[in-house]
Order: C-alpha cells, then structure tokens, then sequence
C-alpha cells in the first residue's frame, strides 16, 4: 500500500491517519515518554531561563516581526543583534550574505572546530525570520534563543577542553514564504554549498518552535482514534525526519533521553510536511537530519499571528529543554576525556 499524504502538520485528519500508521508510514521511535517535571528550577536553570526569556524577548518584542519578504528594518536589525551577542560572549561569527534583489540578507556562523575528528561536522541550525506581522517568539525566537544558550556553552566549553567532533552553530535566513524550500532559502544555500564541498555533516539538528508548553489534556492537536499511541498533552518536543532517517531519529532520542526526562518523541514518515524547515535541504542533500520541535501550530494557538509573543512561552519548560540539548551536544561532539557518542543505532 502506497503511504497517504500526511498534511498539516505531520498528523491532519483521523482515516490518513490511520491509514498512514497501518502500512507503517508514519513511525514512533521507542523510548520512554516522561511526564513534566515538577520540581523548583535548580539556580543553574533559573539563570538559563533567565537568560532564554531575555533573548526572546530581545527578538520578538524589542525588534518585533523579522520578514525578510516585505520590510527589512527587523531581519536586518536581527542580524546586528545576532552578531553583537556572539560577540560579547566572545565567539568570533561569519556573516555569509544572500541576495534579494538589491537588498543583502544573511546567514550566521559560529565554528567551534573538533580535534582529532574536525571532518566530522555536526550542524546545529534555526532560523531567525518570521512572516510578516508576527513577532515570531515561538516561530522562532525560541529556536534561536535555545542556539544562542549553546553557542555560549560551547564557547565556555572550549576554553577549558576541545571538542573532538566540530560543531557549528547557523542562524539562517529565509526560512519563511516564499522563500520556504527555494533558492534563496537561508539553509539550502549552505547545504547546498557543504554539499559541493564535499564537507562530512554527521548530523543536522534544526531547531523551529521550541517554547510552547502546556500540560493540560488535550492540549495536543491530533485526531482523537490515535490517542493510544501519541501523546494528549502538549507538554513534550519531537525529533522528527523522514522515514530513511528513522534509524537516526531513533538515535538521537537515545542520546537525548539518557541525558533529559524532558518529555519527548521520535517520528518519521514521508509525509511532504516533514520537509518544512531548515532540516529539509540537508535531507534533499543526503545528509543525516532531524528537526526538533514542539509541534508548532499543532499545539501553538499563536502560530504565524501577532500573538506570537514572549509573555506566551513557558521559559522553565525550555530551560529544563536546553539543558538536555546541551548534553546531548557534549555526548556528541565528545571531549578529550570522552569519544564522541556513535550515530548509529
């Protein structure tokens, strides 16, 4: 049986559905679904928090709506804000411009080069845009603040030990209509150029909508028939690819919870909607990739509206989030007292 076509996002209606996980289309990684933690934030995660609300809020309310289709007042006022906190923790950013026309957007680096292993690259992406009119703090000052919170880890983290694995850390531009999967979309021009290369991605984690948290019941959109085998509460993140990167997608839930009880799933399916952020060009590149996720507007009321702002964020449930992706990167990008974690299951 051919896989249905599985629309808006990932899970839309309850017969596709159905269909999809009877001919195995859509697939759930194993592993365990913990509940929210309950427990005070600890000082290390208050100040993460601390530290994930102000660059939020910096994004979304100080610059506000970031289009880079329409005014380019706020993409470009990203772009300087970006690379002004690199600066101050000390990280040393490339600035790799697009062109639109006659107006210059671009993408953000940080390198942090591995040792002994520095072919192998591990991406971590997210994309700073919005759509116009949206102050974007889910979609997705969240995913760019969770980024920031790990570029200043790196940076720490590398002035007392190397890597061995190198890891580089993308703000990428034009992920957004109409740009969205075209040329000048922020992450397939880098893919594409790694790619021509012929760089060794090991692995690209990209990073879209990360803040939105609620556990009460039935805060999860999706068709009631499948309650039995995906979460009712929207309090946890997907790793999510399509179904050949299943084996990598399982993987690195693995990693993620033996180092988080942070509430989390992995899916895959070929579903076309698993190709709407900066995770897809690595996958149409060959590389090894998995978006991470909240679900978006399948849980997110404020999806691409002028109420996607700060206040709506649920910044102890990133924190506890950004603290388990942190050591995730670590068992990763492997220390000198460490190897880098396998990426095979």
């Amino acid at each position: 049986m051919p896989c249905p076509r599985l629309t808006a996002p990932l899970l839309a209606s309850a017969p596709l559905l159905a269909a999809a996980l009877a001919c195995g289309c859509l697939y759930r990684s194993p592993g365990t679904l913990h509940p929210s933690s309950t427990q005070p934030l600890t000082p290390a995660q208050v100040l993460l928090a601390d530290a994930l609300r102000a660059d939020v809020a910096a994004l979304a309310e100080e610059i506000g709506a970031r289009p880079s289709s329409t005014d380019f007042a706020g993409i470009h006022a990203a772009e300087a804000w970006l690379l002004a906190q690199l600066a101050e923790a000390g990280i040393e950013a490339r600035r790799d411009p697009i062109a639109l026309g006659q107006v210059e957007v671009a993408n953000i680096e940080a390198l942090f080069p591995g040792t002994d292993r520095p072919e192998e690259i591990l991406v971590l992406g997210a994309h700073y845009d919005t759509v116009p009119g949206s102050p974007g703090a889910n979609d997705n000052a969240s995913g760019v603040a969770l980024l920031l919170a790990t570029a200043r880890d790196l940076a720490r983290r590398t002035q007392l030990a190397p890597l061995r694995r190198s890891v580089r850390v993308v703000f990428f531009v034009n992920e957004e209509e109409p740009f969205s999967g075209g040329y000048q979309m922020g992450s397939r021009v880098y893919a594409e150029r790694s790619s021509e290369l012929g760089e060794n991605i090991v692995l690209m984690i990209g990073v879209d909508s990360v803040g939105y948290f609620s556990n009460e019941r039935g805060s999860q959109d999706y068709p009631a028939l499948v309650s039995w085998s995906l979460p009712g509460r929207g309090n946890f993140v997907v790793f999510v690819s399509n179904r050949d990167n299943a084996p990598v997608v399982d993987r690195v839930l693995e990693l993620f919870q033996e180092h988080s009880r942070f509430p989390s799933i992995g899916l895959a399916t070929n579903a076309k909607d698993v190709y709407r952020s900066d995770h897809a060009p690595f996958l149409w590149r060959g590389f090894p990739a998995v978006a991470l996720s909240d679900t978006s507007e399948a849980r997110d009321p404020h999806y691409h509206g002028p109420d996607d702002r700060a206040e709506n964020l649920a910044y102890d449930e990133l924190a506890r989030l950004a603290e388990g992706f942190l050591a995730t990167l670590d068992a990763l990008a492997g220390s000198p007292e460490a190897a880098p974690a396998t990426l095979s299951p």
